[in-house]
């Protein structure tokens, strides 16, 4: 004969509730139910977040090209032409300050994973910061307050871009959907400063291999290829109805071998007609 289960006695939590208030800079994600999912226009549910001013500052102020990196092997054969970058608009991210090798100094660096970011925002970890770089932008779930950075709100990780679109090409810019790669997740306000024409560079998609160390580097973070492929698969689409231009420039990169972007040489990029050198200029945020 099976015993009968007995009802567990459970503590009195009730004067503990003061330890679960939440901060009043921190978002709290309000569900109405499974058939009714969070939208955009109600920051995917996330209830009291409120855009920085100077996102709302820098929208359609800029036009043009925009080269956005990440961090693959792939960019060791292209340095004889990164060179050409210093009078680009560009965007590196996470840890590239490990490739002493990188030419220019970037106009953006972006950390838009959550893992550097410590002590709830204050604090950025050393191996991802840039400070070269121009403008420093963590786009995180949470407040980032850390010294010479600039925050972007994030929506939660299950709102991803293969579902639920490429934002920033419009008049509003909700919490960014994850596009499981840093440089597409970041090309969404690169969108809402108004560059027309997107480049990415150095995303191999093999997770094996750095800028810095070829033979042994690792992704950080390792992510599913299938994801990511479908994200710049529908950045693509959506970039495109909206009568903008998104490119691969990464040599044998999986974005491009599998049709996710088409593939345009980095060289014939930099030499087509109408793009002089010091065609920009420096932007601080």
């Amino acid at each position: 004969m099976i015993a009968p289960i007995k009802p567990i006695d459970l503590p009195d939590l009730s004067n503990r509730r003061a330890e679960w208030l939440t901060p009043d800079d921190m978002a709290i994600r309000i569900f109405d139910g499974m058939f009714d999912p969070p939208k955009p226009e109600s920051n995917w549910g996330l209830e009291g977040i409120v855009q920085p001013a100077w996102i709302r500052d820098v929208h359609n102020t800029l036009t043009g090209r925009t080269f956005l990196f990440g961090t693959g092997p792939s960019l060791r054969a292209q340095l004889p032409l990164l060179r050409h970058m210093r009078a680009e608009q560009t965007w590196t991210v996470n840890r590239m300050r490990q490739w002493d090798n990188l030419p220019f100094k970037p106009f953006h660096h972006v950390v838009a994973e959550p893992g550097p970011i410590a002590a709830f925002g204050a604090v950025i970890a050393p191996l991802y910061d840039y400070p070269v770089a121009l403008n420093r932008v963590a786009v995180n779930w949470w407040k980032v307050t850390a010294p010479g950075w600039l925050w972007v709100p994030k929506a939660p990780d299950d709102v991803q871009m293969r579902w639920d679109g490429f934002y920033g090409l419009g008049d509003t810019l909700p919490p960014l959907p994850t596009g499981w790669a840093s440089p597409l997740t970041v090309a969404q306000l690169a969108a809402w400063m108004g560059f027309t024409e997107f480049y990415f560079l150095g995303i191999d998609t093999t997770q094996v291999g750095q800028a810095w160390d070829v033979e042994q580097g690792r992704t950080a973070k390792p992510r599913n290829i299938r994801s990511i492929l479908e994200c710049f698969d529908r950045a693509r689409r959506d970039i495109q109805r909206a009568g903008r231009k998104v490119y691969d420039c990464t040599p044998g990169g999986r974005i491009n071998q599998e049709g996710a972007l088409e593939y345009r040489d980095l060289w014939e990029v930099l030499t087509e007609a109408g793009h002089g050198e010091g065609c920009c200029k420096d932007v601080v945020l």
